[in-house]
């Protein structure tokens, strides 16, 4: 796989990781744990990076709660122009389970 077809299958990886994230539908503590293996990802787009951080603000919550609060906590870290209906629209489901692609987002990131 070349270079540029690697760095965009994570990026799309990255938002699939997200949008499940930020659907809230893990329990809170698998969430807080994957976010938490998270912590040093170098995430390759910069709304990712942004999206992350104000998931891992917002601590023990339940799925109606981390969807109402998300967009508010990214605009007070600065950033009110992420277009959250990319993350919390829950329509669009991976069939691999969040903790598989996290996984495979940070074995992965080293070689890109």
């Amino acid at each position: 796989m070349s270079n540029s077809a690697a760095q965009q299958r994570l990026i799309g990886l990255e938002s699939s990781v997200l949008r499940s994230l930020c659907t809230g539908e893990e329990s809170i503590a698998s969430r807080e744990r994957l976010t938490r293996e998270l912590a040093a990802y170098p995430w390759r787009v910069p709304e990712h990076r942004v999206v992350y951080e104000a998931l891992a603000r917002i601590r023990e919550q339940d799925p109606a709660s981390l969807r109402e609060q998300l967009p508010s906590q990214a605009t007070r870290m600065g950033f009110p122009d992420v277009d959250w209906t990319l993350y919390l629209d829950g329509s669009e489901r991976s069939e691999r389970s969040l903790e598989d692609m996290v996984r495979d987002l940070i074995s992965n990131s080293a070689g890109c």
